[in-house]
């Protein structure tokens, strides 16, 4: 997809029970989840396919690549370059092997080094209130995706490419920053109701501590907020105020009459405290 079609706002569906999910909207606070604390085993666990290094020819243009990189330090440690060329090529060619270190290996510095923030492209998802916003109870929060992206707290963001089959990234791909996004911004067809946008950030050289992972965003990167269809009134009541105190749109949700599974929002009209 390219920029120019990214949706113009990004939502986070929170509850409104417990300091850390109210504070998106009281302090501006995103938190950047590493992988292995997602509900999806499959997400962030997609790899170079070893086994693409089929043909001796291949295997030889792989070594060739990693010695040509790394030359000048092999030479300058005193490297036996034809020793090193076996070594590679013995490696590479056992693609059992070599695909089970790999994985070990990155998905552990994955968990360590990657804050992923998961929002969504649309805010009447049902099974998103559902799974997200406390059974419809809590509220959903809207982000203006180009300010969002531009804010540099990220590295990188995008909507997530779903498929039923993974795709195929090969030890050849040089382009680090396209095999990188389809690492992170690909997942099965099962999960395409979420219309996922991610932004994500690459802590390095040191791991992050859970207070590492808390972005602060600016107040102009909020566009609005929705209160969910069965927010309890004094809850509502908060979230109104708030929005209202800091000038933020507020909708709130209702069942369409006679719809299907559909909801439709309105905006609860008020003056903003700034006048607008």
């Amino acid at each position: 997809m390219k920029v120019e079609d990214y949706p113009e706002i990004i939502y986070k569906y929170r509850n409104w029970t417990g300091e850390f999910n109210k504070n998106v909207l009281l302090k501006n606070q995103l938190y950047l989840s590493a992988p292995k604390d997602f509900n999806d085993p499959f997400d962030c666990r997609i790899l170079e396919n070893w086994s693409l290094l089929n043909t001796p020819e291949k295997i030889a243009e792989y070594v060739d690549g990693v010695l040509n990189r790394h030359m000048k330090k092999l030479i300058a440690e005193g490297y036996d370059i034809d020793a090193e060329r076996k070594r590679i090529t013995e490696k590479v060619s056992d693609h059992k092997t070599i695909q089970k270190e790999e994985e070990e290996l990155l998905f552990k510095q994955q968990d360590i080094r990657y804050g992923i923030l998961s929002l969504s492209a649309r805010w009447d998802s049902i099974l998103m209130w559902s799974h997200y916003a406390d059974f419809h109870k809590g509220y959903c929060i809207g982000f203006f995706e180009e300010k969002m992206r531009n804010s540099e707290l990220f590295g990188k963001g995008g909507p997530v490419s779903y498929s039923t089959k993974f795709p195929e990234i090969s030890p050849l791909e040089t382009n680090i920053e396209a095999k990188s996004f389809l690492e992170t911004h690909s997942k099965a067809n099962d999960w395409d109701y979420e219309k996922e946008y991610r932004l994500m950030k690459l802590f390095y050289p040191n791991p992050p501590s859970d207070k590492d992972r808390i972005v602060t965003i600016t107040d102009d990167c909020i566009s609005e907020v929705i209160i969910g269809l069965c927010t309890p009134e004094d809850h509502k009541k908060e979230i109104v105020d708030l929005c209202k105190k800091r000038g933020i749109r507020v909708f709130t949700t209702y069942k369409v009459p006679f719809g299907i599974c559909k909801s439709g929002r309105q905006f609860i009209n008020f003056r903003f405290a700034n006048g607008h």
